[in-house]
C-alpha cells in the first residue's frame, strides 16, 4: 500500500489537551460556566485587576465593605471599581454571573496567607456590546451580597 492509497477518516483528539491555560496573579477566570453563561446573555469580561490599596495607615472597617467606588459606562465597555477587604498576601480569580437585573461580581482570593488584612481596590471590565439584545442590568453586587448594591447607569 502507497501513501496515496491511505484515506484518513478518523482524528482522535484528547479531551481536554488543547492548551495549557496558567493563571497568574489577578485575573478573570476564562471559560468556566459561569463566564460561559455570562457569553451568552450578552456580557463579555474584559479583564480584572487590583488598581489601588487602601491607605495602610488605618484599619479598614469591614462593616463598609465592600464599597463601590465607581461604575461607569463608556461606549460598549462597563468599569466596575469595588473596594474589598481582604487578605494582606492574596492575588484574585475573579467570575460574574447575572441573576435578573442585577450583575454579581464574583472574586475569590488566593496565594500565600499573612496575618493582615488589607484594603483592595478591584476594577473589572465588561464589554456590553451585546448586552442591549438581552437585557438592560441595573443593580450591580459582590459575591451575592445582598445589602450592598450599586447602580449601573444605562449610558
Amino acid at each position: 500500500m502507497s501513501l496515496s492509497e491511505i484515506e484518513i477518516d478518523t482524528i482522535l483528539i484528547e479531551a481536554g489537551v488543547s492548551s495549557q491555560q496558567v493563571l497568574v496573579g489577578t485575573t478573570m477566570l476564562p471559560y468556566t460556566p459561569k463566564v460561559i453563561k455570562l457569553l451568552n446573555q450578552g456580557l463579555s469580561p474584559i479583564s480584572l485587576e487590583i488598581v489601588e490599596s487602601c491607605n495602610d495607615s488605618k484599619r479598614p472597617d469591614y462593616e463598609n465593605y465592600p464599597e463601590f467606588k465607581a461604575i461607569k459606562r463608556d461606549s460598549n465597555i462597563l468599569t466596575i471599581d469595588v473596594s474589598i477587604v481582604a487578605n494582606c498576601c492574596y492575588n484574585f480569580l475573579g467570575e460574574a454571573e447575572i441573576n435578573g437585573d442585577t450583575l454579581n461580581l464574583l472574586y475569590t482570593g488566593y496565594g500565600n496567607f499573612c496575618s493582615c488584612s488589607c484594603c483592595y481596590t478591584l476594577r473589572y471590565k465588561f464589554d456590553t456590546t451585546m448586552e442591549e439584545n438581552y437585557q438592560l442590568l441595573k443593580h450591580v453586587t459582590v459575591n451575592g451580597i445582598a445589602n450592598k448594591i450599586g447602580d449601573i447607569p444605562n449610558e
